[in-house]
């Protein structure tokens, strides 16, 4: 599991006409699942996890959501590209399947200390994702672009498009942020301090508004909930805002002003929807997309339209589409509403099975930050807001194989180091008791 995840965001194949970078993530994930599940069976793992049958609530909740997406996929508008996914999305049955399958390789078989070695890898490897992000700004990427990115100046990394790689900046910058907070030496620090400030230039070269906006939530939740309640932390809070506040007007200044105008359009256009004086054209034409989309939900309310078959229903014409969209031809695949999405391709059942898996995640680890150690409350707060930031974003974007397992791995090991603080305490609390009796 370890080098899966450290591998992941590499996958991109750079040769051809045009490079790849979501297939070969695709077929890197799948391939792992069913080698993993092979592992499993020989060795027959789950025989070993000796659980009460009340604990396998979150293995239900999953079961169900993923019979939904079967059921979903089998009545779909378009059957076969339910079960494969759309030619660079991915996102069929398939897919959701694997996503299912790594978030229990997380929860499940990720002993104790490597879960936190899983998060550092991931942050390690992110330093020259981002590196990388940055010299792509500069035209400074040294492998090939593809043909409609020559001389752009929003970073894709390894991701093919900025929205994606912010997505993935997101869960990256909060997970540095709880191992900087509760790093002891100072070149641990220096290290994590450098991991963050390179995801956050990074994400502002991407220019992905739902990415700065998730960062932004994530933020004001640690800073509420650990930084306020924890003077020993104010020194090392100030020293990172600093740093970030100091690169952006740094940043920004250079560009000449485009972050700045690009960030005060959030709420430009959340002003013009407000005051219902909107044109479609919001939020690069999301307003649009989400008003022709929202009468989806009630005619495929129960099974939705099948896994990735969006693109099929979508109730767009050719005059509309020139009209908001720049091209009467263009193809609108996704919601760019991460739960629009799921309610219209999968069904409302489905959507609320996936939010559920999620709050029971949240509750868990929140009942164990409650007797968790210091150390431990930080990082399950830092799990917590890269959760948040994610969720947040994803109001405005779209789920793709190339970013979403990292959501799904972070909700394994949030769960497996939750569940691990309270059945220590349910042991501190049996011995003292078994004592306190003799």
């Amino acid at each position: 599991m370890y080098w899966f995840i450290l591998l992941f965001p590499l996958m991109i194949f750079p040769w051809g006409y045009d490079p790849i970078f979501t297939t070969p993530k695709y077929f890197y994930l799948q391939m792992f699942v069913f080698i993993y599940w092979l592992l499993i069976i020989f060795k027959r793992k789950y025989q070993t996890i000796q659980l009460d049958r009340e604990k396998y609530h979150i293995e239900i909740i999953l079961s169900i959501f993923i019979s939904l997406v079967c059921l979903s996929t089998v009545l779909s508008e378009n059957p076969m590209t339910s079960i494969y996914g759309t030619e660079n999305r991915s996102e069929g049955l398939f897919t959701f399947i694997a996503y299912g399958s790594i978030f229990l390789f997380s929860y499940r078989f990720i002993e104790g200390n490597h879960l936190h070695n899983v998060l550092k890898g991931i942050v390690g490897v992110s330093v020259f994702v981002s590196v990388y992000g940055i010299l792509q700004h500069y035209q400074l990427d040294f492998l090939p672009r593809s043909s409609g990115r020559i001389g752009y100046d929003r970073s894709y990394a390894f991701f093919g498009n900025p929205n994606f790689y912010g997505s993935y900046l997101v869960l990256i910058i909060m997970l540095g942020i709880a191992l900087y907070l509760t790093a002891k030496n100072k070149k641990t620090i220096l290290f994590y301090i450098t991991a963050v400030s390179l995801g956050y230039v990074a994400l502002l070269f991407t220019g992905t508004r739902s990415g700065w906006l998730g960062v932004f939530c994530a933020l004001l939740f640690i800073t509420v909930l650990v930084i306020l309640k924890r003077r020993n932390l104010w020194k090392k809070w100030l020293l990172l805002f600093s740093v970030l506040m100091s690169l952006t007007v740094m940043i920004n200044l250079a560009e000449q002003g485009d972050f700045s105008n690009r960030f005060g359009s959030i709420f430009s256009d959340a002003s013009k929807i407000a005051l219902q004086e909107t044109t479609g054209r919001e939020g690069s034409s999301r307003w649009f997309i989400w008003r022709n989309s929202l009468q989806l939900v009630k005619d495929y309310f129960w099974i939705g339209s099948g896994p990735d078959t969006f693109k099929y229903v979508f109730p767009a014409t050719p005059e509309e589409r020139e009209q908001y969209l720049g091209n009467r031809f263009m193809i609108v695949d996704k919601a760019h509403n991460e739960y629009l999405q799921l309610a219209i391709t999968l069904g409302v059942p489905a959507l609320i099975l996936y939010l559920s898996l999620v709050v029971f995640v949240v509750r868990k680890t929140f009942q164990a930050i409650r007797i968790a150690s210091e150390y431990e409350k930080i990082i399950l707060y830092g799990l917590l807001s890269a959760i948040l930031g994610y969720l947040v974003q994803a109001f405005f974007n779209i789920s793709v194989v190339s970013v979403a397992p990292f959501l799904w791995v972070i909700l394994g090991i949030a769960l497996a180091r939750a569940e691990k603080c309270l059945k220590q305490n349910d042991e501190s609390f049996e011995y003292h008791s078994v004592n306190k009796s003799a």
